[in-house]
Parts: C-alpha cells; structure tokens; sequence
C-alpha cells in the first residue's frame, strides 16, 4: 500500500487579497449576502426564514434528498422542523419529482435543491412546484460553485459552505444569500443572530500554513492513519450554534478568483473514462450535464469537486475503492449510505431506509475520485487503467 496518498477531495486555502477592492459576486444583483459560521448554519436559517413565511400553525416540514450529508438533518431539526425525505431518480443524484409533489402536505415549508459534487439540481422543475404550493425553494449549493440562481433569482435563498472539501475553500464558513425581494422580510430574523469576527491575524496564518500542509500526499497519507481523527467518516453533528461570522477581509475574492483559474480535471476524467459505459459503469457527471442543459440550466463553471461514477454492481464498487486506494489514490464511496443509514439521523427519520430503494441503490454503487488542483495527469491515466483492466 503506498505511504503518500492523494486526498480524496479539497483545494489548498488562498492568500487573502489585500488592497485589490473587492471583486463582485456572481450573485451580487440577485441577492444579498449573510455570512456565518458554516453552511449547516446557513442552511437551518434559510429554513428558518422558510416557516416565517408560511406562518405554519404546526410542526412545519422540509423536503431533502434521501441521499445526502446528515448536515441537511441537523440544519431542519435545529428549528423544530421535521425533515421529510423522498427518493432519487433512478441512477442520479436528483430527487424523484413525482415524490416530491407527494410528500408536499399543508405543513410543507420548503424544498432544499442539494447540488451534488458540482451537478447542480433541476432548479426550474422545483421551482415550478414549490410556486405551485407557495412554499419556498432552497438552492442548498454547498457543492456548486457559483450557484445555479445566481443569475436567474429561482432560489428564495442559497446556501454556501467554505469549509474543507467546497469548492471555495475558507478553513470554515458559509453564507446565506437572500433574493433581494425577500430582503425586507427576513432582516429582522437576520440582525438578531449574534455577529463574530475572523481576522487574518499570525494565528489563522499559521494555521493556514498547517491546513495546507496537511494536504500534501505524503502527510494526507500519514494522517489518515491516526484512527481517531475519523477523516472520511459520515456521521450526524447536531448544529449547537449559528452565528453572523464577516469573513477574512479579501479571502472570498482569492478564493472566488483561484476557483476561476482551477484546471478542469472533470473533463479529462470524462475522456480517460467513457469506455468504461460499456462495461456497465455510469458515467454521471456528463449525463446529468446533458440533461440539466436540456432544460435551460447551464453551470456557470462546471467544475467537479470529486468525479462521479455508479459502479455496475456493489461489489465492484467496493473492490475498485480498494484497489485505488491502494495506489495511492484517494477514492471514496462518500457519504456511503442513505441518510436514514447514517449513524445518529434513525432518531429524526420516522421512515426506514428500505422505504428508498432508489437512494440506497445510489448509495451502494457511488465512486467518487479526487479532482482538485493536485490531481496529475498520470494519476487519471493509472485510475482509468485500473478501473478498466479489472472489468
């Protein structure tokens, strides 16, 4: 088994820019910005703006994928909402629409649009059934960067994650953006959250310098050894805290502006990797980039935060995970599970995860492989071989 190991997922942390200006968010005309703590907290807001608005005399309820982070949980449950999950449409990271026009009930407040892996959801179709039901539409893109409304307003509200593995990287953070006609309404919630500040002082430096280290093959190797540290497990964190969190003056314009210049391995993957379709592997990311284009929908920067693939059976899946992984590579089977499988989400789920064929099918089939900055050429080429000769 090699020693150095590439990560599975995670660009390095930029530099702030300092005395640049700052530059202007691709969602600047359509939406206002809020930064907290994290994206679970940007999240659980927006779904806490979501039961303002519909004034919901009951317990209010929140669709979500029923594959997912267990972050999508916590965020719903941190305002007394019950999630309510649906299954996905066959071989795709999507929610099945049928689903989600029937598990909408008059307690309903919102749906979350959960981009996966850079592929956004199918925001116009939700957007047409939450206008149908006057409940809101969350464009929850933690994994999408910029997000799918930014230019067109479809979400009520978007969610962002600047934490390790996102597309922008900050060591922490996120942001609720808020479309501008909802602004008005939703100030008051806003300006009562509690407000921190991050500065870029010698301490965040040094750990900036640390994070980054710790990214480097040969130390990512070392420690994904130390079995405490638990990296790459998937399990459920209750949310303990949101707060207002300004971030690191200049840090989103070095991140937004690294992310611009980032090499697309995506495309070199899809290219290495579409013989595999023929031996019974999905392909999804030009799939789903296909589709979402048939129905208007065009990523801005279709930039993968790791690349996608559905293996043709379980056991294939696992056995290509081992290998690769003993090559060095970091590949992943993700979160791993449905969410109702997830360790600590059964208490807040009252459906058992069998009632989601579709999502544990996803789930048990799933390969994701690192895409970021330090993925090399050869390493596509040695994944491609791999993968290839043990078909």
């Amino acid at each position: 088994m090699a020693l150095s190991k590439l990560r599975p997922v995670g660009s390095p942390v930029a530099l702030p820019k300092v005395g640049t200006g700052n530059s202007v968010a691709p969602w600047a005309e359509q939406y206002d910005s809020v930064f907290v703590n994290s994206g679970t907290a940007a999240l659980s807001l927006a779904v806490k703006l979501s039961v303002n608005r519909r004034r919901a005399s009951s317990k209010s309820e929140v669709i979500l994928p029923a594959y997912g982070c267990p972050d999508l949980i916590a965020a719903v449950v941190a305002q007394d909402a019950r999630p309510v999950l649906v299954d996905l449409e066959e071989a795709r990271p999507w929610m099945d629409l049928e689903a989600v026009k029937n598990a909408i009930t008059h307690h309903t407040v919102a749906i979350v649009a959960v981009g996966f892996l850079g592929i956004p959801e199918r925001l116009y179709a939700l957007k047409h059934i939450a206008d149908a039901q006057g409940i809101a539409l969350i464009e929850d893109s933690a994994q999408v960067f910029p997000p799918s409304s930014s230019g067109n307003g479809l979400a009520d509200y978007i969610v962002l994650s600047f934490g390790r593995g996102k597309p922008i990287n900050m060591m922490g953070g996120g942001a609720l953006l808020v479309r501008k006609d909802l602004a008005e309404q939703s100030a008051g919630v806003l300006a009562a959250i509690p407000e921190v500040e991050v500065s870029a002082g010698a301490f965040w430096r040094l750990k900036r310098w640390v994070f980054n280290l710790l990214l480097t093959r040969p130390l990512y190797g070392a420690m994904e050894r130390i079995p405490f540290l638990g990296i790459g497990q998937t399990v459920f964190h209750p949310l303990a805290v949101i707060e207002r969190q300004s971030p690191v003056e200049g840090l989103l314009d070095a991140g937004m502006e690294e992310f611009a210049n980032r090499k697309n391995n995506g495309l070199i993957y899809s290219e290495a990797l579409q013989k595999l379709t023929s031996k019974g592997w999905v392909n999804l990311a030009p799939e789903c980039f296909g589709e979402t284009a048939l129905e208007g929908l065009f990523p801005q920067r279709p930039v993968l935060l790791r690349y996608p693939l559905l293996a043709p059976s379980g056991m294939s899946r696992n056995t290509a995970v081992l290998e690769l992984n003993r090559m060095g590579i970091g590949a992943s089977t993700f979160y791993g599970e449905a969410l109702p499988a997830i360790s600590g989400v059964e208490e807040f789920v009252d459906v058992a995860v069998s009632a989601f064929p579709r999502a544990c099918d996803f789930a048990q089939h799933l390969l994701t492989l690192p895409t970021h900055s330090d993925v090399r050429i050869r390493d596509i080429d040695s994944v491609a071989s791999a993968l290839s000769e043990r078909q």
